[in-house]
């Protein structure tokens, strides 16, 4: 995939400068403003597993720091 989807392509989710698509191969593209990664759709599960996992734990960690003593 090139900066610019190609006819055909899916736009799952798209903002200023960010988007994903599917492309007609199946493969599942991440554009964060001029940089594209490629992912096959387990690979994309995988990634998108790992940074939920993250963002939970930064949440968790946030929530944690605020606790102070009773």
């Amino acid at each position: 995939m090139h900066d610019r989807p190609e006819r055909g392509d899916e736009a799952l989710f798209k903002t200023a400068g960010w988007a994903v698509y599917q492309c007609v191969n199946g493969c599942v593209h991440v554009r964060l403003n001029h940089v594209v990664l490629t992912f096959s759709g387990g690979e994309f599960a995988q990634l998108a597993k790992l940074i939920a996992d993250a963002y939970v734990r930064l949440g968790v960690r946030a929530a944690v720091s605020t606790i102070g003593p009773h």
